[in-house]
């Protein structure tokens, strides 16, 4: 283990230019479909946990809930969770990071494999409602 010199990506994307935050956002993108690829779920996409360093890499951290799955159904609560993260931290520019980060994941998973992908995070999106719906309803 070795410490990561850097700046959190929470920390600093307010301070970005918009073109900047994109671009940084297609490079997560990239390196979270080669995780993908390779059958590593991270399991806490935030941004938060991941780090610019010194030199311009983005590094992930805290890999406690990681682990080694191809399933289509754990990247897609992956990409869920960071579209939740987007929307609840970075409310302002959220939709067009996750579009830009989804243009970086699809460079490497390729149109199928993310089309798979999204189609997956789309129907855990709806299972949330559904079940935050029905507490509500005092159903659950």
């Amino acid at each position: 283990m070795e410490y990561v010199r850097g700046r959190r990506l929470r920390e600093l994307l307010d301070e970005l230019p918009r073109e900047e935050r994109l671009d940084l956002f297609h490079r997560v993108g990239v390196l979270v479909g080669r995780l993908h690829r390779g059958g590593i779920i991270h399991g806490d996409l935030t941004t938060s946990n991941m780090i610019l360093t010194e030199d311009g890499r983005i590094c992930f951290v805290d890999f406690g809930l990681a682990e080694v799955s191809e399933e289509v159904e754990r990247r897609g609560v992956d990409l869920h969770l960071m579209r939740r993260m987007l929307i609840s931290t970075h409310y302002g520019y959220a939709e067009e990071c996750f579009q830009s980060f989804l243009q970086g994941y699809r460079e490497v998973m390729g149109d199928a494999a993310t089309e798979e992908v999204v189609r997956k995070m789309r129907e855990i999106e709806r299972r949330g409602r559904y079940v935050s719906e029905r507490v509500e309803d005092g159903d659950g």
